[in-house]
């Protein structure tokens, strides 16, 4: 990028101004609980947080940087109907109001995947961990990638620089200063994310000529695509694809993700961690429907002259920080403040999940092999894995770089692959009392294997161009250059796509398409990996939910009245039903009882909670 669209001093020392903020809050709580060897205040900040910050923290954690800089992206290039992405996220807080918080203040449970061993069995438990603990370092590494990719473009530093630099502020700040410092910095860091992203709002929409303006020229370049019902579950963007996919796939997240459900116990109650809930569902929704409509008002900025084809920007995913560091040219420290917003987003992700994952190898792994392990002794472990999982992070940032896609599409695939079968093998446990352990087993395998074995398949077969249906990006009226020569075919940006009638279809950015015979593709290639990448986490959930039952009912199933009522949760209990029906979806359930069960000694739980 050229050095009039980079940083100015004033937005370098905003920027840096932010970090040093971040970094100060982390080295109070650090400096304030150096006696402190609790872990509940480590992992959950004493429970007895305030549910307004928790709410704040668990939106933050939940957006990233992903969501600031990547989904203005996709809503460039594939319309308005990205904005179903922010209004999907509304569906995870309802699930878990109505029955993951009380369950999981019921048991009193350090790491989520507890539950599968009360219920189930040890072997599946330290199963899920291993494959969450997987998944989020994936997540995490591709988040501070993007991020520094971004940051590249319009700062001094380079990419390596920005990842190793990330990398180390959230790792310290996290192991030193715990879920206090990561709550609080969060708290901070959502202030400063909707500030940044409603600012570039805003000053393109005036730069354009206003919203008029703007929704003309969504109108005009067939960007309008946010009422799109078609029921085909091939094509990658529409209402279907993105609200009910992506609906289950984000409350597999918030249900039986220890990220966020660790921020539940945060709070003191049912009560406090509702109203936490329902307080992240606004900054969630608010900032992924902001992000799409930034990709629109780009889009009518850049209009007839796109900068990635026009060689401005080497990625897509450059774009955004090109676009701010462009509109606030004559208004120093604004694209510093927009710059710190992305980068509160991956602060607040990177932070938690390293909270989360040190949490989860400690609980699931090292205490029931070291069950006598002192107070003391596992706060000093929590620590030490909290920079041991920093290390992974920034290993898998530098590889994120050869994966070859859109960050939204790598992270979405990343999250669905896990999610589903989590919240399938969550499910059978609260609401199907008689699922068994095999079946258990059986159905989480099968639905880790199916969703990544789809998952490949879409990434080793590119998806038909009519199913994507990437909207066309013009160069006609750049300045003619050769770099930005509109009448010739730009193959630099060639993607060839193989379809299963033997036709390859090259196609550039700017819609180009030409189309010559070549070899056939496998028939999977254009029916089930052709399925929407939103839809992984639903094909993981169907599956993991059929076999858990079929195989349950195959080899014995349990009987629900020899069973913990303690571990379940009716699918309908709320007393505006009959007393029937509620006691219908008990399927033979007992009902529960005013028990206690973290206050019973140790052997006294295990034996309650082991109807195995």
């Amino acid at each position: 990028m050229s050095d009039e669209k980079r940083f100015g001093t004033v937005d370098l020392v905003v920027f840096i101004g932010m970090v040093f903020g971040v970094a100060s809050i982390g080295a109070f709580y650090a400096f304030k609980d150096r006696k402190n060897t609790s872990l509940d205040n480590y992992y959950f900040g004493g429970k007895n947080m305030s549910p307004i910050p928790v709410g704040l923290s668990m939106a933050v954690s939940f957006i990233s940087s992903i969501t600031i800089l990547g989904y203005p992206v996709q809503s460039y290039i594939y319309g308005t109907v990205i904005v179903w992405f922010g209004l999907s996220t509304a569906v995870q807080v309802v699930i878990a109001c109505i029955y993951y918080i009380p369950l999981f203040h019921r048991l009193k449970i350090v790491s989520v995947y507890e539950y599968l061993e009360m219920r189930f069995h040890k072997s599946i438990r330290r199963l899920a961990s291993f494959v969450v603990a997987f998944a989020m370092i994936f997540y995490m590494g591709t988040t501070i990638y993007v991020t520094a990719l971004a940051l590249s473009a319009v700062t001094p530093v380079s990419t390596t620089a920005s990842i190793l630099v990330t990398a180390g502020i959230c790792t310290l700040y996290t192991a030193l200063g715990g879920m206090k410092a990561v709550i609080w910095t969060d708290t901070l860091q959502s202030g400063i994310m909707m500030a940044g992203s409603v600012a570039v709002l805003i000053k393109t929409t005036m730069e354009v000529g206003g919203v008029n303006k703007v929704s003309m020229a969504v109108i005009e370049g067939g960007r309008d695509t946010m009422w799109d019902f078609n029921p085909d579950p091939t094509l990658q963007h529409t209402f279907w694809t993105i609200f009910v996919g992506m609906g289950l796939t984000w409350s597999g997240g918030a249900c039986t993700n220890q990220l966020i459900t660790q921020r539940y116990r945060a709070c003191k109650g049912v009560k406090d961690t509702r109203i936490a809930a329902m307080v992240s569902a606004v900054p969630m929704v608010s900032f992924m429907v902001i992000a799409a409509l930034n990709g629109c008002a780009m889009y009518a900025y850049y209009k007839g002259c796109d900068p990635y084809n026009e060689g401005k920007v080497a990625v897509l995913d450059q774009m955004v920080p090109y676009l701010v560091v462009d509109i606030f040219s004559d208004t120093p420290g604004m694209a510093g403040v927009f710059v710190s917003a992305a980068y509160s987003g991956v602060l607040s992700t990177i932070s938690s999940g390293i909270n989360s994952m040190s949490a989860i190898v400690l609980e699931d792994f090292i205490i029931p092999w070291k069950p006598g392990t002192s107070e003391a002794m596992r706060l000093t472990t929590s620590k030490v894995l909290g920079i041991i999982c920093g290390a992974f992070i920034t290993s898998v940032a530098f590889l994120t770089q050869y994966l070859g896609k859109t960050v939204v599409k790598i992270a979405v695939t990343i999250i669905g692959v896990k999610a589903g079968p989590l919240l399938g093998i969550f499910t059978v446990g609260i609401f199907f009392p008689w699922t068994n352990t095999v079946g258990a087993m059986s159905g989480l395998v099968s639905g880790i294997a199916f969703s990544t074995w789809v998952a490949l398949g879409q990434i080793t077969y590119a998806a038909d161009p009519e199913k994507v249906r990437r909207l066309p990006l013009s160069v006609e009226n750049c300045p003619l250059n050769p770099a930005t020569n509109s009448t010739a075919l730009d193959f630099t940006n060639v993607i060839v796509y193989t379809l299963s009638d033997n036709r390859s279809i090259f196609t550039t950015s700017t819609g180009f398409t030409e189309s010559i015979s070549s070899q056939g593709r496998p028939l999977l290639a254009d029916t089930l990996y052709a399925i929407s990448y939103t839809y992984l986490g639903a094909l993981g959930f169907s599956m993991t939910l059929a076999v858990s039952l079929i195989i349950s009912i195959i080899t014995g199933k349990k009987d629900p009245k020899s069973l913990n009522p303690s571990l379940f949760v009716p699918f309908v209990d709320n007393k505006c039903f009959p007393l029937s029906v509620r006691k219908f979806f008990r399927f033979g359930v007992p009902e529960l009882k005013e028990t206690k069960i973290d206050h019973l000694p140790a052997a006294s739980k295990k034996l309650l909670t082991s109807s195995i």
